[in-house]
């Protein structure tokens, strides 16, 4: 087994403690709520299509209010995501494979129509609603870039094989009785949200499960994930430093630190680092504010300086290469009398993780 793949499943079951549980549950939700509701022998196409568009008028768990990468997943306008025509041809895949129907006519993306199928027929097809899990699937099981489709049906049954081959990862390691216990604990302890606890998974919870995996991978792993449009358009700002004014037997760590707040090139460095990577992860252990704090951590991180600014008895050019943006908690450790550097951290990290 690849290195990245078993330390993914490690941070994955790590995750699961925390609270990503809920907030990646509205999925969940959704695909129960269409896979329970939606009988194709006794309803009609009409009476099928209100449901699914009823589907994303429900506000789930720690959503506003629908699936986002479904609703944005119409071909002609994003307020059309699923037409009567796109039900005919769902109701089609009954006794078809996913491959054997001409979808030329549907009203949505590839990858918003996986979601549908997969919730609908999750024997049928793992859900593939996002691109670039071409990129989590070549570092997780060492797969060619040359040969894998980025977009597109081929795309999506590219995919499949390797959905698959996670799930058998997934199933030795036992995530599934993982992440049952925690849906169970959160709904549990949250009943005002009327959701049902389980006994088991179903089908339809073990397909979103491993495309849950695969997310975790491309976010906190892989460290892909783009900033939401929403973001996007806010002016992208970075926070100084908060002034340590009673650092203990650290007077020199309290000027060293000040020095880095009104630096002009620490300001530059930063910048950057926020346009490239709007989460600002932290160098060593991958912290980022913004996705703890929200839109208060956003553009809030520390600048590190390699060589100690107080070890310095002279002024001396400091360049982008004597910085590192890291996140309080290891800035102070790389500030403790010993003097613990970046790779001694990191490793720190590493071994306790």
């Amino acid at each position: 087994m690849r290195d990245l793949l078993l330390r993914s499943i490690v941070e994955y079951k790590k995750a699961l403690q925390g609270e990503w549980v809920k907030w990646e549950s509205y999925k969940f939700e959704f695909a129960t709520f269409i896979h329970e509701n939606v009988k194709w022998s006794s309803q009609t196409d009409a009476e099928i299509l209100e449901i699914l568009i009823r589907s994303q008028k429900i506000k789930y768990t720690d959503s506003p209010g629908g699936i986002q990468f479904i609703i944005k997943s119409g071909r002609k306008k994003l307020s059309e995501f699923i037409t009567l025509k796109d039900v005919e041809l769902l109701r089609s895949i009954q006794n078809r494979e996913f491959s054997d129907i001409e979808w030329t006519d549907r009203g949505m993306s590839f990858t918003g129509l996986s979601a549908w199928v997969a919730s609908l027929f999750p024997y049928k097809l793992y859900p593939i609603p996002v691109t670039e899990f071409d990129i989590t699937i070549q570092n997780l099981f060492d797969v060619e870039e040359a040969k894998f489709p980025k977009t597109g049906m081929k795309y999506i049954l590219t995919c499949q094989k390797y959905m698959k081959m996670t799930r058998e990862v997934l199933e030795k390691y036992h995530i599934g009785d993982e992440y049952l216990n925690q849906w169970n604990e959160f709904y549990g302890t949250h009943p005002d949200l009327n959701i049902s606890l389980k006994s088991e998974l179903s089908e339809t919870d073990w397909v979103w499960l491993v495309q849950d995996f695969h997310l975790f991978v491309h976010r906190d792993v892989l460290k892909l994930y783009k900033i939401k449009e929403k973001s996007k358009k806010k002016k992208l700002v970075i926070q100084d430093e908060v002034e340590f004014e009673a650092v203990e037997g650290g007077r020199k760590l309290a000027k060293h630190l000040r020095i880095e707040r009104n630096s002009t090139l620490i300001k530059k460095i930063k910048q950057a680092a926020l346009v490239a990577n709007p989460f600002l992860n932290c160098k060593t252990c991958g912290f980022s504010f913004y996705k703890k704090y929200g839109d208060v951590g956003l553009g809030f991180i520390e600048a590190h300086h390699i060589n100690h600014l107080s070890d310095r008895e002279e002024e001396k050019i400091t360049s982008e290469k004597d910085i590192i943006l890291v996140c309080s908690n290891c800035h102070r450790m790389l500030h403790k009398t010993d003097r613990m550097s970046v790779e001694k951290l990191k490793e720190l990290i590493k071994t306790k993780n």
